[in-house]
Parts: C-alpha cells; structure tokens; sequence
C-alpha cells in the first residue's frame, strides 16, 4: 500500500496526514473533519468544493473546467469531488466562510424563571458515635420525602463531597431530584445553553442559569456541509458508507464542544460549571445529535425513530460540560418539522393568539404552520438549498462578501455582507436579482430570459449589455470576474431561475395547501412572520414580486429572527416552556404534501411568475 502526505494549509496552521494512494480528496476531508463545502455531497454538479492545491492531481475534465473556470484553474484550484490523491501534496482552504454572517438575533418574551436544573446549599448535620446514620440517610434529612439517589456516580463521590467542607453541600436538583452533590457552597456558579442546530448553521446562547441573564452568544457553520446541503444528501451517506453515521455525529458533537471551550475562553469560565443545554432543530439533525439512524425518513412513509422530548446525561452524547449536566431535545412534529418550528412557534407566540397567523421558516426545507390558540396545522416543503446560495452557478452562503441585495433603479447596483468585493451571491441577492429581472422584462412569465436579440423588451441599454450567453444559454451578469473576487463572472443563468422557480413553488404551494386545509380564506390571516436567517434578511417586497409570499399578505409581514433560538431559550429558562413545548407539538396538525395531489396542482401553478 502506497501512501503519501497531505499537507491542509488553514489560518496559517499546516496540518499533515497520511493517506492512502488514490484517495477522493473530498473522502480524505471527511474522514478528517476538514471543513470544505459540498452542496450537491460529492455527485460533482455545484463545483462549491474547490480547494487550491500543489502537487500531482490528473488533469481537469471538461466538467471541472465548466464548474471551476479558466481563472480559477490557474490559480490552482481543484475540485476535491472530482480527483484522487497521487502524490504528496498541499492543500490550502479558503477563510471566506469562517466569516460567515450567521443570524443570531432572537426576540425574548418576558417568561417566568424557572428553570430545570437549580442548585441549593445546604449544611448536614455532621455524624458521631451517637449519630451513625449513613450518608445517604443523612442527606435524606433535607426533604419531607426520602429521596434515594438514582445515580452510581453521585452515590460514589458522596463520601467525599460531604467530608471536604465538612458536611456543608450544594446540591444539584432536576425534577426535585437530586442529580449531584458538590463540596461547599457552588450555588453561585450554574450556566446553561440553548443551541439551535441548522442544516446549515449552528446558533449558540449562553446563559447565567442564577439571574437569567445572556452572557454570550456565538455561531458557526455546521461541520456536516462537508456531506451535502441538504439532509436526504446527508442520510444518504451514512446509508451508503461503513460508519457515516459515526461520521455524521462526531462532527455535530465536536462541532458543540468546539462551541463550549469558545465560551469557557471568551468569558472565564469552566465547562464544569454548565449544567444544561437544549437542542432544537430539524428532525434529521437531532437524529445525528443522538446517533440514531435516520434512513427512514427519507423514504416513504417518512418514519423518524422518535419525535419525542429527550434528556439524556451530557455525557451519553459525548457532550463535554458537567459530569451531572444534562442534554435536553424539544420534541419534533414529525420527519420533516422538527423541534425548530416547535421551538418558533413557541417563541412568537401564536400558539396563545386568537389571531390567524402564518409563520414561514424559509431554509433548505420550507416549514410552514398555520393558526392561533385554538388551531395549527403545519407542513414542510422540499424548498431545496437555492435560498442559501447551494445549486446557484456563482451562489454562496451568508459569507462575507456575499452579494446580499441587488437593485435595478434609479441605476443598477449590489450590495455586499461586510462591504468587501464580491465572491458570489446569497440567497437574499438571488431573490432580488429574480425580482428585478422580472420587472425588467428579461425573465417572462414562465421563468425564461430573454435573449439579447430581443431588444423590444429591454427599458434600457445597459440591461441588454447584462445579457449574456453562458454554456449557450441566457445569462443575466451581475458582475465581472476582473471587477470582483470572484473567479468567474457572476451571472444568474437559466438554470438559476429554473432552481428559484422549485424553491419558490414548493413554498407558496405548501401555504395554499394550508389555507385550504384550515377552511380559511387570505385575508383572514392576521399576522405573517418570517422565522431564520433568510427571512430576516430577505427584502419583502422582492419576495412577493416572485411569488415566495402571496400578495394577498402584503403589510401583514414581519420578520422574527431566529425564532427556534428563541424557543429554545424559552426552555432553558422556564421548565414549564418544556412542557408547553410538548402541549405545542401536540396541537399541530401535521399535513404531508407529498400525498396531497392538489399540492402537485399547485406547484405546476405557482412556478409562474405572475
């Protein structure tokens, strides 16, 4: 067996690995968890996982030079689908996604503080020859009931902890039951944290579990981008490979733990002193956080293994804070809306509203709940990564330098996350780009653009200059390659609107179906809010010039920031959020599309632009 080097150039570290001859350097990133973004998960049809190399690679396809570019291969840029390791070599990742722009923004309600795990001092009394009562029955004395203590690790340090400050304890309690005994009194020191994990990103709140109070917030892509944008692409892999699920967990899991010694660094603390933290997110992701098969839910009939409330030990899942510390995951709806929307829907509200609202979650899969205190019903569309930039020629993620907003008047011009020159295009710029183009006359009805023959339909000249042929098909050009950073011109093709048209499509038929299925008319909807990342970033006007968003909507729509993350905060804080959390899952009606034909008729209607 041959084997060479790969040295990974990162942040100025250089990482080395050996490998064996013939590697998918793609696979060597994943075996490794070496973060490189692949969309499509490695089917080599996003060109997204490119990857500046030196040293012996074959020579590019004709696929790789239509994906990549001259200017890209030049500058030695490989895709790492597309080849196997032949030699020792260097490999040099990009930072521009390390600066992603991830929405961590949440709404909070005024809750009652409540939360799960507390901490309370006490002093024993301490034991003679007249009082020989074992510890266990001595700790007893505290309550009206005797409680036993449930756990092999608590009973097995009680000696000690009890004689190290001479019988004063902090006890460490969930459900009134004793979790853990520390020495002295450490009541001054209890955190928490809410994590929302998203296909995409991951958002991290801490909390002083005393006061109540956020004390840091922080948030990364999801180490498991490596695998596919989307979660059927992600299931796939550990169906088809030996270990993927090990693989998909231990990314998720060494993702939270990197966010954990984040916080103990950035605010001086131990992560011995955070006792909860609470998940929420897609159904397939809490899947991956536990380690549980999730092949079902990508076949029909769609079968989770569970949708249920868990709290596990932190350490069963391998999550690094107190040894008494626990995990806890809000309960999903089913395979497809999961303890997110449960966690959003708890967060603005219109669980305990007499009024018809609309809440949308636009994100690689489009969750949609309908409904006030007395009714809910919800769905989930396949949207598909198009809104977060994945299946787009030049798209990108909420990075900076992203093009995030796109304009066709007075002049045309784009704006930029951080104001740096240009990499590519968000999904915010798409839908912006889409909805200027139609208002222009470039894209017709059915989603065509126009040729630049057809001069009739141009209102002004330097938008038939915008016209241009790419792989022999209409393009519209944002901007040129020499004029950015990016390594191709950035252009929205064909194919583009084709991709924006499904996404679009899947979600105003999926609130079609909704409205019918509640027996309500548009108008009686009150209130519409935009829950994540692109619906708080999104221009409303642009979304309801394509069609995403109904017209009939239009001055009802507000946007909600990262609802799940507020939701989830909710939880940490107030245990009866937890159980209301579990009354919400409970109350919504869950409508699967997929079996719906008019949901079919719909779609076929809705991917006109109107």
């Amino acid at each position: 067996m041959v084997e060479y080097t790969v040295r990974v150039h990162k942040k100025g570290k250089v990482t080395e690995k050996k490998v064996e001859s013939g590697t998918n350097l793609l696979s060597f990133f994943r075996k490794n968890s070496i973060d490189v973004s692949a969309p499509c998960g490695g089917r080599g049809t996003c060109g997204k996982c490119k990857v500046r190399v030196n040293g012996l690679v074959k020579e590019p396809s004709n696929k790789e030079k239509s994906l990549l570019g001259n200017k890209s291969l030049d500058k030695g840029y490989r895709l790492a689908c597309y080849n196997k390791i032949a030699s020792d070599i260097d490999v040099y990742l990009d930072k521009s996604e390390d600066k992603a722009n991830i929405l961590t923004e949440v709404s909070e309600r005024e809750i009652q503080f409540e939360p799960l795990i507390a901490k309370r001092f006490e002093s024993l009394d301490v034991p003679g020859a007249e009082d020989q009562r074992s510890d266990v029955e001595r700790l007893a004395q505290l309550f009206k009931k005797p409680k036993a203590i449930n756990s092999l690790n608590v009973l097995r340090a009680l000696p000690e902890n009890l004689r190290e400050d001479n019988f004063k304890v902090t006890l460490v309690c969930m459900e009134k039951k004793v979790i853990g005994i520390e020495a002295g009194d450490t009541t001054g020191s209890i955190y928490g944290i809410a994590i929302d994990i998203g296909t995409t990103t991951i958002a991290a709140y801490l909390y002083d579990m005393v006061t109540g109070k956020k004390v840091d917030v922080y948030s990364v892509l999801n180490p498991q981008k490596k695998y596919g944008a989307d979660v059927i692409s992600r299931i796939a892999y550990t169906s088809d490979n030996q270990g993927g699920l090990d693989e998909m967990n231990n990314e998720i899991i060494q993702g939270i733990n990197d966010i954990i010694k984040h916080f103990e660094t950035n605010n001086g603390i131990s992560k011995g002193s955070i006792y909860s933290v609470v998940f929420v997110g897609n159904t397939t992701m809490l899947h991956f956080l536990m380690k549980v098969p999730a092949q079902n839910i990508a076949v029909s009939p769609f079968i989770p293994v569970t949708t249920s409330l868990h709290k596990f030990k932190a350490d069963e899942l391998g999550i690094e804070i107190s040894p008494y510390g626990y995990a806890l995951i809000l309960p999903s709806v089913s395979a497809y809306v999961g303890a997110d929307t449960v966690a959003a829907v708890m967060s603005c509200g219109m669980y305990r509203d007499d009024r018809i609202t609309l809440l949308i979650d636009i994100g690689t899969n489009g969750e949609i709940v309908l409904g006030n205190s007395k009714w809910m019903y919800a769905c989930s569309t396949a949207a598909g990564p198009a809104f977060e930039g994945a299946n787009i020629r030049n798209g990108v993620g909420g990075v900076i330098g992203a093009i995030d907003s796109v304009r066709f008047s007075p002049d045309f011009g784009y704006s930029t996350i951080g104001k740096e020159n240009a990499i590519g295009i968000c999904g915010s710029g798409i839908v912006d780009a889409i909805a200027g183009m139609i208002s222009e006359g470039i894209i017709d009805e059915t989603g065509r653009i126009a040729g630049r023959e057809e001069s009739e339909v141009y209102r002004s000249e330097e938008m038939r200059n915008r016209l241009i042929d790419l792989d022999g098909k209409n393009s519209f050009l944002i901007e040129k390659s020499e004029q950015c950073n990016a390594d191709t011109d950035i252009a929205i093709t064909q194919k583009d609107v084709r991709e924006l048209q499904n996404a679009k499509a899947a979600i105003a038929a999926g609130i079609a179906v909704l409205i019918k299925q509640a027996g309500i008319d548009i108008e009686d909807i009150e209130n519409v809010y935009l829950a994540g990342g692109f619906g708080s970033y999104i221009n409303i006007e642009s979304a309801l010039k394509i069609g995403l968003i109904p017209d009939g909507l239009r001055g009802k729509i507000k946007s909600v920031g990262n609802a799940a993350g507020a939701g989830a905060i909710e939880a940490l804080l107030s245990s009866k959020a937890l159980e209301k959390a579990e009354e919400i899952r409970n109350s919504i009606k869950y409508i699967e599309l997929s079996a719906l034909d008019e949901f079919n008729e719909l779609y076929i209607e809705c991917m006109q632009f109107d």
